[in-house]
């Protein structure tokens, strides 16, 4: 199952990237503040044996923008962002593959692994 999670308040991203996923028969799932101490195990619905305790969010923390791939190969990936960025839309930054070694973060953890990321990659 291809499936995308999205946290966004961008009404026309939201729109492209709902759009795109009707065309490439991917699901979409949209993301809330409530989710941000969940493990993305949970989130995804997969099982996982013994993992360690995610880290939590601050209080007041707000979920930034993320977009997030689950069950997707390299060609589907490719696929979805050469034709979301030919949308035109402004590129969403935060953006992440599940894999096995975060499936036990917190998506909390996973927003702020991403804007490390991201911060580095602007300098």
């Amino acid at each position: 199952m291809k499936r995308i999670y999205l946290h966004s308040s961008d009404n026309e991203k939201i729109s492209v990237i709902e759009k795109l996923c009707r065309e490439q028969k991917i699901e979409i799932r949209m993301l809330r503040e409530s989710d941000i101490n969940r493990t993305l195990a949970d989130i995804c619905g997969v099982k996982m044996g013994s993992a360690r305790t995610p880290a939590k969010a601050p209080l007041l923390y707000g979920l930034p923008e993320l977009l997030i791939f689950f069950g997707m190969d390299d060609k589907g990936l490719d696929l979805f962002l050469d034709a979301y960025n030919r949308s035109g839309v402004e590129k969403i930054q935060r953006k992440a593959v599940i894999t096995p070694t975060n499936l036990g973060w917190s998506l909390y953890e996973l927003a702020e692994e991403l804007g490390k990321e991201s911060a580095l990659n602007k300098q």
